[in-house]
């Protein structure tokens, strides 16, 4: 197959070519490339449309298998390395969220082999055969019934997913590129970026909603999760990818690579500062100092890489603002209510809408939405979708944080400063007075009262009731602290008994997984057995004997639950999300009697409400991503496609250091935090606007003119 972009042997309609003398021909002139019509290679290329490459589907495919491998496998870590390899959840974060730096820093090395050594084609293979392998580690890593060391296989895995996955990053949508010839198929090569990244969000839409269903299976010795089969399906893209990705092969346009062009890059440079420093005669740029020892055509490379790299810095921080759909916005998402009725959304199921809305835009901003804001002359240049896409991310982080504020509204409300709460639990069948609390209403029968924001000192309290006499005793009240107490019958005397708060205040606070909290209260004294179970699920609790009472457990689902005590069922009862519940015992096992309590209201805002931000960061994306990545491929040199395409991924990994710094300072507010992005992108994107207007394009049609030292510039324009 040719190197070199433009006509290929592939295109026998063409014609044969051969050599003739201009001298012989037109009377003077060089030697030119004829076609046996007599037609040059220039006037056939242009007089004829160039064919769709159809190599390009098998890049798709590629694609496509494997964004479902790493979607599906990410969709499902982080609970993987919480409830499987029992890291904690503060560890499991930074796990996860240093695995996602790797694969979009590893893009950078990747594009250096492709362009430097191996080329595109080699590098994509080599490496693709290390992201299997790492998935296949991964999964084997995961059955828990072999005796193997979990966590150090799947430390492994991972880090073979991120170097697999990073190193091809840069060098599929680049390979995908080279198929086109330019300028003529200039149109062409954008709409395939836009495939390109359709292809990317149909894996992750199918992968999102499937693997986690394949979570939910046991199997291989698991009691309540099957990790190797929600792995292994990733694994199996992935080698799939590999598979479809070689029968393309003779399809395929392979450029050479150039040799070690971060070697020359890095040279070129440190030669000129050393030059510059060292001479007194002044030159327009700065890497024209290294004129003496390198050409001129790999200068002028470096001043485009330089320039784009320059426009690439402000481009940061709006991944920091995209990525936050799998934390911030997730976090925000399990803090509402997702039941429709027919269906109950997961919080961490609404990012997929994000990858759905990509599928509908791309079709919708490519034949309505661009070419009516180019009819109206508003945006019609990369830099220009760059910069309205900046600020449509910065809006959709403005209404998440009035989102969030509203959502703040229904969050239980913990003891202040100088303030004490006390959760008072009747398990009697008639109502309680409570005397030497100011202003507290009856504590009704079988039920709870809830005192937030009483006096911090302790209290002397009387309890009368009609049913059970009366109780007497100091109540313990410490500042910032929730105390709780049940009112029941012992030794035929009425009884107040202080409740263990093992886990603290933390019983009062909704779980971050949108799950609900149970506890169970027996007013007996037995040793309990008791099981709370779904069709897949089921969660233990033990009352011991005395005790009164269980610990409070987080529900894997909420929903429907059978209640079963010492294996006599006692009740069905029903968990909404967000919800903290007790339920009440009462009686011995012979005819024992239940009632659930809502401690804390379970979520009221519906997750519906989280579409309008989900729209907007969706269109940004559509405007910034899908345009930077055809920005980068376009605007580079020849010699550079795949790193400057790892330098756009390496944004991304920046992004997140930036969300891991600001989350360091642990403001207060969510809704501030969400406040600040907003104002960062807005702010960034100004500056960026500045440096865009000092841009200047590259002139496509003058790329393949080989005795051109530099690349011909257009006018400048935003």
């Amino acid at each position: 197959m040719p190197d070199q972009i433009g006509l290929t042997d592939r295109q026998p309609s063409y014609g044969t070519f051969h050599e003739v003398d201009r001298n012989d021909q037109n009377g003077g002139g060089g030697p030119e490339m004829v076609s046996e019509n007599g037609m040059n290679e220039m006037e056939k290329t242009s007089s004829k449309k160039l064919k769709y490459p159809k190599s390009v589907f098998f890049i798709i495919v590629n694609e496509f298998c494997e964004r479902f491998c790493y979607y599906g496998m990410r969709g499902v870590l982080a609970l993987y390395l919480k409830d499987s390899l029992q890291y904690s959840e503060n560890n499991a974060t930074i796990i996860y969220h240093m695995f996602v730096m790797l694969c979009y820093f590893s893009p950078v090395f990747g594009g250096i082999m492709a362009d430097a050594w191996l080329g595109k084609y080699n590098t994509i293979l080599y490496v693709s055969l290390i992201y299997a392998a790492g998935n296949i580690v991964l999964s084997f890593g995961s059955v828990e019934a072999l005796s193997i060391p979990h966590k150090e296989l799947s430390i492994l895995g991972l880090i073979l997913i991120a170097v697999g996955t990073g190193g091809i990053k840069p060098c599929v949508s680049s390979f995908g590129g080279d198929q086109f010839v330019l300028p003529q198929q200039e149109r062409q090569l954008q709409r395939f970026f836009s495939v390109f990244y359709f292809s990317i969000n149909a894996g992750s839409v199918l992968s999102s909603f499937l693997t986690p269903m394949l979570r939910e299976y046991h199997c291989l010795g698991s009691n309540e999760d099957c990790y190797p089969l929600a792995f292994g399906l990733p694994a199996a893209l992935m080698i799939a990818s590999v598979v479809i990705f070689i029968m393309g092969s003779p399809m395929y346009k392979k450029n050479s690579p150039q040799g070690n062009i971060a070697i020359q890059v890095s040279g070129c440079i440190s030669h000129a500062v050393a030059n510059k420093i060292g001479s007194k005669e002044n030159k327009k740029h700065w890497l024209d100092y290294a004129e003496d020892r390198y050409n001129s055509k790999l200068i002028a490379d470096i001043k485009v890489l330089l320039r784009i790299i320059y426009l690439f810095t402000p481009t940061i921080v709006f991944w920091a603002l995209y990525d936050q759909q799998g934390s911030k916005w997730t976090f925000q998402a399990s803090r509402m209510n997702g039941d429709l009725g027919w269906f109950t959304i997961q919080p961490d199921q609404m990012q997929t809408l994000n990858s759905v809305l990509v599928l509908i835009f791309i079709p919708l901003f490519e034949s309505v939405v661009y070419p009516i804001l180019a009819k109206l002359r508003l945006v019609r240049t990369s830099l220009q979708k760059l910069v309205v896409g900046g600020f449509l991310a910065a809006l959709a982080f403005l209404l998440s944080g009035i989102l969030e504020l509203r959502i703040q509204q229904e969050n239980p409300t913990l003891p202040g400063s100088g303030q004490s709460e006390l959760v008072l639990y009747n398990s009697l069948n008639c109502s309680a007075t409570i005397n030497g609390i100011p202003n507290v209403p009856q504590l009704p029968a079988l039920d709870f009262l809830d005192l937030n924001g009483i006096s911090s000192e302790p209290a002397n309290v009387t309890l009368s009731t009609d049913c059970a006499g009366s109780w007497s005793g100091t109540l313990e009240l410490k500042e910032n602290k929730v105390f709780s107490y049940m009112l029941l019958i012992e030794n035929n005397n009425l009884s107040l008994t202080q409740l263990n708060m093992t886990e603290g205040n933390n019983e009062m606070i909704k779980s971050q997984t949108s799950t609900p909290k149970l506890k169970i209260l027996y007013t007996g004294v037995d040793q309990l057995s008791i099981l709370a179970k779904t069709t897949d699920n089921i969660r233990n609790f033990t009352i011991d004997y005395g005790s009164h009472q269980s610990k409070q457990i987080t529900m894997p689902l909420f929903g429907w639950y059978s209640i079963t005590v010492n294996g006599k069922f006692i009740a069905d009862i029903k968990l909404k999300q967000g919800g903290i519940y007790v339920l009440m015992l009462e009686g011995n096992l012979d005819n024992m009697t239940s009632k659930l309590l809502t401690v804390v209201k379970p979520n009221g805002m519906s997750m519906l409400w989280q579409i309008p931000q989900y729209v907007v960061i969706t269109s940004a994306e559509i405007m910034f991503s899908i345009t930077g990545l055809e920005f980068s491929y376009s605007e580079s040199p020849d010699s550079m496609k795949s790193v400057i395409m790892s330098l756009w991924l390496l944004t991304d990994s920046f992004g997140n250091i930036i969300v891991l710094i600001i989350a360091g300072f642990k403001l207060a507010n969510a809704a501030y935090e969400m406040f600040l992005f907003s104002g960062l992108m807005s702010v960034v994107m100004l500056y960026f606007i500045y440096l865009a207007c000092q841009y200047t394009y590259v002139d496509r049609s003058q790329r393949g003119k080989e005795e051109k030292d530099e690349p011909v510039i257009e006018q400048t324009r935003i």
